[in-house]
């Protein structure tokens, strides 16, 4: 990238002019505001700490077209960070842990800063106590490392005997503690007979004393996978008693996960690598007898959300064993089938003779029966040995509702079979008028087919049930296609928006249609949500905010957008919209503030330092009673 002349940081904390080529967009999005948005006020204020540190040395930069900057960033390790502008937004990657778990991280908020300065054509002031901060905190780290390698170090050299009366002494003083030396102790005296392995499996996945809560679960995990190398050195010895060990194991894994937060997913991996070892068992083990067809379908049934490779596990077990699962499954769905037509059209017939509001038809003898996973288990077989036919005849046999005809028209479609699926939209939308799926399915066949007048038409018709910004530019798409004149149709697309904006001041409010004194909508003014979203999503930023303009209402998120992607010649109208979206803010606020204050923030970069201090004393008089939200309040 070309030297650039030195520019001064303005007052949004980005620069005051902005590099040759760059857009104002590229410019905001280096932005302090942009940063704490990107990361969080906390994480800004710690990479800010860094950048200011000297802890940034820079290591490469991309040039135009796609700007980047690569930097080593020292904290208490050396972090490989970049940091670039994606779709007009600050993006980065850093080999951090919590970059890893997707948090745009301090490094990369102190490279997004370092970068920032070499654009003006400054280097980074270097802080003497943010240095002094860093460098304390990778002494902490480093101190903690060579504490736990002292540790290493002195048990290394402890007798057995020493070491084993003071795991003794922590086990009679924690529950845990025995309880994993003492599956220690069984695992290593197990002779690998299916009889003694398998109370020892039970016992190593039990759950324990009750509710696994999320914040268990690791240690949960830690101590029941002490069972899987068990299970493979089973397999070593007798695949197929393995496979039934396997299978008992995760049977047990699936019970454990009906009395548990599996929010980390962790006890789910569990259950995932069970499914994996019990399918290397079957594989070891041969082609099953035929009987274990019966077994292997009540594993599909109780399968939580598949945790093993379905079909390895059909290629393992062989032919014989399959031929029985394919006639179990047929007869269970045929059953489940039946039972559940029945139950219709016993609910059809009260319908019928229902005077006033019909019952609701209850699917709950539906999930009971297992209907929804036997059908698919059944059509999944009759696909995979070539019964299209039979597997139409399947999905046919009841239309009484919506979903079924997409499910028909998606496996028509699957197999090439693209006339019927128009045809069965067809009949699809006009049995189901309402449906938007089948109305999808149908777009899908028109325009696949060429039939743009009818696909613009039913476009439009989306658009005016359910007005949106993504439908609105739907309807422009088809319009091009039909070879429509593309302005004339936008036209009347903003004229139909402008026409429901006036409906809508005539409705009584909210409160009044709906009786709740919670809600009013002041009478008389005109909601401009949906026509300024439009705009925004064509980039007419100074005509979507010259549309929001009081007496007219619209929505805080679209009034923010405006504000943030207005020109640089618009500062005093996007700080306007700023100020209304903050009002409005604190009027349904609460602690601890952080959207609150994170907007202050913002509105206050946009101010001088003399309209910003007089703001804020005003918003300690004004707020005075949200003690917390003035406490953290800016001094300046």
């Amino acid at each position: 990238m070309s030297k650039l002349p030195a520019k001064e940081p303005d007052e949004l904390g980005g620069l005051a002019g902005q590099p040759e080529a760059w857009p104002d967009e590229w410019v905001r999005a280096l932005s302090d505001a942009s940063l704490r948005q990107a990361s969080s006020a906390a994480i800004f204020q710690r990479g800010k700490t860094y950048a200011s540190s000297g802890a940034v040395e820079v290591v490469g930069e991309d040039p135009l077209p796609e700007p980047a900057l690569h930097a080593q960033v020292s904290g208490t390790d050396i972090y490989t960070t970049e940091v670039w502008i994606e779709d007009d937004a600050v993006a980065g990657a850093c080999d951090c842990p919590n970059a890893e778990d997707g948090w745009f991280c301090k490094h990369q908020v102190a490279v997004a800063l370092v970068w920032r300065d070499r654009l003006a054509g400054h280097a980074t002031p270097v802080d003497a106590s943010a240095r002094k901060s860093v460098q304390s905190g990778a002494k902490r780290a480093r101190t903690v490392e060579d504490k736990r390698q002292a540790l290493h170090d002195f048990l290394h050299g402890q007798e057995a005997s020493t070491l084993a009366d003071k795991l003794l002494e922590f086990a009679d003083r924690d529950h845990d503690i025995s309880r994993e030396l003492q599956q220690w102790r069984k695992a290593s005296e197990v002779s690998f007979e299916p009889a003694d392995l398998k109370p020892l499996i039970s016992e190593m996945l039990a759950p324990g004393r009750g509710f696994i809560a999320w914040d268990e679960s690791t240690s949960y995990v830690r101590r029941a996978e002490a069972v899987l190398p068990l299970l493979q050195q089973a397999r070593a010895r007798d695949a197929g008693a393995a496979a039934a060990l396997c299978l008992h194991a995760l049977r047990r894994a699936w019970g454990v996960l009906q009395q548990a937060d599996d929010s980390n997913g962790e006890i789910g991996g569990l259950c995932q690598s069970l499914g994996a070892e019990w399918v290397l068992s079957l594989e070891a083990a041969g082609p099953q007898p035929a009987s274990f067809g019966d077994t292997y379908l009540q594993v599909q049934l109780d399968d939580p959300f598949g945790c093993f490779d379905a079909a390895a596990a059909e290629a393992a077990i062989g032919e014989s064993a399959m031929a029985r699962y394919r006639r179990a499954v047929a007869e269970r769905w045929r059953q489940a089938k039946d039972a559940v037509l029945a139950l219709k059209a016993e609910h059809a017939a009260k319908v019928a003779g229902r005077k006033g509001r019909a019952p609701v038809y209850e699917k709950t003898s539906e999930r009971e029966l297992n209907l929804w996973t036997l059908e698919r288990l059944h059509l999944a077989q009759l696909e995979r040995t070539g019964q299209v036919d039979e597997a139409l005849a399947v999905l046919r046999e009841d239309l009484s509702e919506g979903p079924a005809h997409s499910h028909v028209i998606s496996f028509l479609e699957k197999n090439g079979r693209f006339r019927e699926a128009f045809a069965q939209a067809e009949q699809g939308c006009k049995a189901f008028p309402d449906d938007w799926r089948l109305q999808d399915d149908l777009l899908r066949c028109y325009e696949r087919d060429g039939w743009t007048a009818e696909a613009l038409a039913l476009r439009r018709q989306q658009f005016e049930r359910g007005p949106g910004v993504e439908r609105f530019h739907l309807v422009l798409k088809a319009g091009l296609a039909a070879g429509q004149d593309v302005v004339a149709l936008r036209q009347s697309l903003i004229d139909f928006l402008v026409a429901l904006e006036a409906e809508a001041m005539n409705r009584p409010p909210y409160s009044a249609r709906y009786g709740s004194p919670r809600i009013a909508v002041p009478p008389g003014e005109r909601d401009v949500s949906l026509r300024a979203e439009v705009l925004c999503s064509e980039g007419r930023w100074v005509e979507a905010c010259a549309l929001v303009q009081p007496p007219s209402t619209c929505r805080d998120g679209v009034l923010s957008q405006i504000a943030r992607h207005l020109p640089a010649d618009h500062k005093d109208p996007a700080l306007a919209l700023l100020l209304r979206v903050f009002s409005s803010a604190m009027r349904r606020s609460s602690s601890p503030y952080r959207d609150e204050l994170a907007l202050v923030e913002e509105v206050g970069q946009r101010m001088d330092s003399a309209r910003r201090a007089a703001w804020l004393a005003q918003l300690r008089t004004e707020y005075k009673a949200k003690r917390n939200f003035v406490r953290d309040l800016p001094d300046r």
